[in-house]
C-alpha cells in the first residue's frame, strides 16, 4: 500500500487549488484590510485594490508592477500604515512569482513598524504573510510563533474566521516539527469554531480543510478519536454541500469519506463513494484526475492491478490538460508539483512495471516503453517546473530514440519506487527490465553518504557506499554491457546528486568510469544525439582569475584557457574584464562558435533563480544564459557544447542537481560539461585542458574523451581520488 502520509498530502493539497483560501493563502481579514485602511490618499488604496485583483485573475506581473508602483509613491509621500501594507502586498506577490527570500526581506523590513501602528488588522496581515514565507523555505518555528501570534490577535478582535483559517496553517505547521498532540488539539478547538459559523461556502470548505488535516495527524499517529474527527467534518460537509446543491464540494466530500473508509478497511464501501466523487465531477479534470488518482491507488491496495493501471491512465488523461494549471499562482508551487503531480507519474510507471513483471515475454516490450514513457514524460515536467518555463522541453519533440543511435551504447534508467529499484536497460537488442530489492529510503540513505564521504579527500570512507551502489544499479545489468562502451544514464531523484563514474567494481578493482564512458542526460527524449563536427571548430573562451563581486580568485583558470586556446585555430578569448555580460553578448552575436567555455565561480541553487555564472561585471543568471546563446537560433545550428569548469550545485540538493541536469536543454546546447561541486583549481584546469586536447585531436566521442581526462587524473597519485575527479559530467548529447 501507498504511504499513508503522501495520500493524504495529496489530498490536503488539492483544497489549496479548489478553493482558493487556507493553507499559504491570504486570509479573509486581509479582504478587510483595504477596507479599514485610514483614508489620507486614495491613490495607494486604488493600486492596492487593483494588485490584488490583478492577482485574483492571475496576471500576476502586473500585480507586482502596480505594487512597485504603490511602493515608490509611499516611499516619497505616504504614512507608516501605508508603507507597512503596500510591503505586505509586495511580500505576497513574490511569494506567488516563487521569490520566498526577496518576500521575506520585504515583510520583515516592516515588522518593527507594523508592531508600532496599534492596528491589529495590518499587523495580522503582515504577520500571515511572513509566516507563509517562513513555511515555503521551511523555517518552521519562525512560521509556528508567526501564525500563534495572530491567532492571539484575532481572538483580541473577536475574528473567529480568522483564527479559524489561520490554525490551517498551524496545524499544518505543528506537524511539520512532528508536534502532533498540539496539532491534534489545534484541530479539535477548530473544529468547535467552525461549528459556531453560519451554514455556507466558507464553513463547508472549512470542514473538507479540517477533515484533510484530521487524516494527516491520523497518518502520523493513528487514534480512533482523530479519525472520527475526520468522518464528522466530511460527513458534516457532504450533507451542506449537497443542501446547496454545490457538486464540487459534494464530490469532495465523497472523496474525502472514501478515504476514510479505506482507513476501516470496508473497501467495497471507499470504492463505491470514490466513484460516486467521480460521478459529480464531470467533466472537470482537475477535478476528476484527483478522484481516479485515488480510485487507482484503492484498486492497487486490493492487488487489482489491471484496474488500477486503468484508474492511473485515466487519472494521467485527465492531468495533461491542467498540469500547467495546477501549480500558477501558488505559494508554495513546488512542493504542489512535488506531492500532487510527481507521484502520478510513478504510480502509473510502478503498476506497468509490476504487469510487466509477471507479463508473458512478448507483452513485456511494450509495458516497458511504457512505463519509460510515463517517467520520460515526468522528466520534462520536471525540468518545466524547475525553471518556470514551458518552452524549456520543446527539443524533445525533434530528437532521434537515444537507445537506436549507436550499437555500442546502453542507457540505463533507473526508476526508484518506495519498495524496490527497477532499473531499465535500453539496447540495440531491446529494452530488459531487472528488479532491484532495495527500498527508495536506503536508496536516498546510502546515496546522501556516498556523496558526504565522496567529498573527504583524506578518507576512503566512499568504498563503502561506492562497492554498494556498485552492486545493486550495475551489476544485476553487467552481463549485457559486454559489446558497451559507452553508458548513457538518466538519473532519477538524489541519484542526481552523485557521480556514478566513481562507483567501484570490487571484484574486478576498478571504479565504474575504467570500464565505461559515461554520460548523464535529464531524459532520453530530451536529448539531440549528434556528432561533434570536427571540421572549423569553434570555440569561446570565457574565464575569470581575479576576485570581483566578493568571489575569491581562481589563479589556475588563465593557464587553463591558454592550455584549451593551443588546441583551436578558431577561438576567441575573454578572460577577466573582457568577460562582462556585453563582451559575451557581443561575441556571441558576431559568430556561431560550437563551443562556449566558462571557466568561473557558478552555482546551481534549488531556486533558479539563485542559480548564476559569475561575470567579471555581473552574474548571469539562466534566463539570461539562454538569451546569450539563443543567438544560435539564428543560424543552422546550436552550440554544441557548454562547458562549466568552476560551477557546483548546492550540496546534496537534489532540485539543484535538476538545474544542473538541465542546463543544456535551458541553455539551448546540445551538452553540457559541468560538476557537482567546487573541485581543486589545479586538477580542474589539468581534466579539462586534457578533455579538450582528445577532443580536438581525435576522433573520440565527447562521454569517451572525458572517460579519459578522468583516467588520467585518477593515474596520478595526487589526484587519485575521486573528489577530483568524479564530479565532471557530461550531460545530453555524448557524442
Amino acid at each position: 500500500m501507498k504511504s499513508m502520509i503522501m495520500q493524504v498530502f495529496q489530498h490536503w493539497i488539492v483544497l489549496l487549488f479548489l478553493f482558493g483560501n487556507g493553507v499559504l493563502f491570504p486570509s479573509q481579514s486581509m479582504a478587510k484590510t483595504q477596507n479599514e485602511l485610514i483614508q489620507p490618499d486614495q491613490y495607494v488604496n486604488t493600486l492596492i485594490r487593483t494588485a490584488t485583483t490583478y492577482q485574483a485573475d492571475g496576471h500576476y506581473p502586473a500585480a507586482l508592477t502596480t505594487l512597485q508602483q504603490a511602493q515608490v509613491w509611499v516611499d516619497q509621500h505616504g504614512n507608516a500604515e501605508q508603507q507597512v501594507l503596500v510591503s505586505s502586498y509586495l511580500g505576497d506577490i513574490l511569494l506567488v512569482l516563487q521569490q520566498p527570500e526577496e518576500a521575506e526581506t520585504y515583510l520583515e523590513k516592516q515588522l518593527v513598524t507594523a508592531r508600532t501602528l496599534g492596528k491589529p488588522i495590518v499587523l495580522m496581515h503582515l504577520l500571515n504573510n511572513l509566516g507563509n514565507a517562513f513555511l515555503v523555505q521551511e523555517k518552521y518555528a519562525k512560521a509556528l510563533t508567526l501564525y500563534q501570534e495572530v491567532i492571539e490577535i484575532a481572538k483580541n478582535q473577536d475574528d473567529i474566521a480568522q483564527q479559524i483559517q489561520t490554525a490551517d496553517n498551524l496545524i499544518l505547521t505543528h506537524l511539520e516539527l512532528g508536534e502532533v498532540v498540539a496539532g491534534f488539539i489545534t484541530l479539535e478547538n477548530t473544529l468547535s469554531l467552525v461549528h459556531q459559523q453560519a451554514d455556507g461556502y466558507f464553513k463547508t470548505t472549512e470542514l473538507l480543510r479540517l477533515g484533510e488535516l484530521a487524516l494527516q495527524i491520523y497518518a502520523v499517529q493513528p487514534q480512533p478519536a482523530t479519525l472520527a474527527h475526520a468522518y464528522q467534518a466530511a460527513n458534516e460537509a457532504w450533507q451542506l454541500a449537497q443542501s446547496d446543491q454545490d457538486k464540487r464540494l459534494m464530490s469532495y466530500a465523497k472523496s474525502l469519506l472514501a478515504r476514510v473508509y479505506e482507513l476501516r478497511q470496508r473497501y467495497p464501501e471507499a470504492l463505491q463513494l470514490i466513484r460516486e466523487a467521480i460521478f459529480l465531477a464531470q467533466p472537470t479534470s482537475d477535478l476528476l484526475y484527483q478522484w481516479e488518482w485515488q480510485q487507482g491507488q484503492l484498486l492497487e491496495s486490493q492487488h487489482d492491478l489491471v484496474g488500477a493501471a486503468a484508474a492511473y491512465q485515466s487519472a494521467f488523461k485527465y492531468l495533461q490538460p491542467v498540469v500547467g494549471e495546477l501549480t500558477t499562482g501558488l505559494r508554495n508551487a513546488h512542493e504542489t508539483f512535488q506531492k500532487r503531480i510527481r507521484p502520478i507519474y510513478y504510480d502509473l510507471a510502478d503498476v506497468l512495471l509490476q504487469q510487466s513483471a509477471i507479463a508473458a515475454e512478448s507483452n513485456k516490450p511494450a509495458l516497458l516503453k511504457q512505463a519509460r514513457e510515463v517517467v520520460e514524460q515526468l522528466k520534462a515536467a520536471e525540468l518545466q517546473d524547475y525553471f518556470q518555463d514551458d518552452c524549456v522541453v520543446a527539443v524533445q519533440e525533434k530528437v532521434t530514440a537515444l537507445d537506436q543511435v549507436d550499437p555500442h551504447t546502453a542507457v540505463l534508467y533507473p526508476i526508484l519506487l518506495p519498495d524496490r529499484t527497477e532499473l531499465l536497460l535500453s539496447l540495440p537488442t531491446g529494452i530488459y527490465q531487472v528488479v532491484v530489492p532495495v527500498t527508495f529510503e536506503q536508496l536516498e540513505q546510502t546515496v546522501r553518504d556516498f556523496r558526504e564521504n565522496l567529498q573527504v579527500s583524506a578518507s576512503n570512507r566512499y568504498f563503502v557506499q561506492a562497492k554498494q551502489l556498485y552492486q545493486w544499479l550495475i551489476a544485476p545489468v553487467q552481463v549485457n554491457l559486454k559489446e558497451i562502451n559507452t553508458l548513457v544514464i538518466v538519473p532519477d531523484g538524489p541519484l542526481r546528486t552523485i557521480p556514478f563514474a566513481a562507483f567501484y567494481d570490487n571484484q574486478a578493482k576498478q571504479f565504474l568510469v575504467e570500464q565505461l564512458a559515461l554520460a548523464t542526460t535529464p531524459g532520453i527524449r530530451l536529448t539531440d544525439p549528434r556528432p561533434l563536427p570536427r571540421q572549423n571548430e569553434s570555440i569561446l573562451l570565457n574565464g575569470l582569475s581575479e576576485s570581483v563581486q566578493n568571489f575569491p580568485a581562481l589563479p589556475y583558470v588563465k593557464e587553463e584557457v591558454d592550455d584549451i586556446g593551443a588546441f583551436f585555430q578558431d577561438k576567441q578569448v575573454l578572460i577577466n574584464q573582457a568577460f562582462s555580460l556585453k563582451g559575451v553578448s557581443q561575441a556571441l552575436r558576431a559568430t556561431p562558435y560550437l563551443i562556449v567555455h566558462i571557466a568561473s565561480h557558478g552555482q546551481f541553487d534549488r531556486n533558479p533563480k539563485n542559480t548564476f555564472l559569475l561575470a567579471y561585471d555581473t552574474k548571469i543568471n539562466m534566463d539570461r544564459l539562454e538569451n546569450l546563446l539563443s543567438f544560435s537560433q539564428f543560424r543552422e545550428n546550436p552550440v554544441e557544447l557548454l562547458t562549466l569548469s568552476a560551477c557546483k550545485t548546492v550540496e546534496g540538493d537534489e532540485r539543484s542537481a535538476l538545474g544542473l541536469a538541465g542546463v543544456a536543454i535551458k541553455a539551448g546546447a546540445r551538452s553540457a560539461l559541468a560538476s557537482l561541486w567546487a573541485v581543486n583549481d589545479e586538477s580542474t584546469s589539468q581534466l579539462i585542458s586534457e578533455f579538450y586536447r582528445q577532443i580536438s585531436h581525435s576522433q573520440v566521442s565527447k562521454a569517451q574523451a572525458l572517460q579519459s581526462a578522468q583516467q588520467k587524473l585518477l593515474e596520478q597519485k595526487t589526484f587519485r581520488h575521486p573528489v577530483y575527479w568524479a564530479p565532471f559530467l557530461l550531460i545530453g548529447n555524448w557524442l
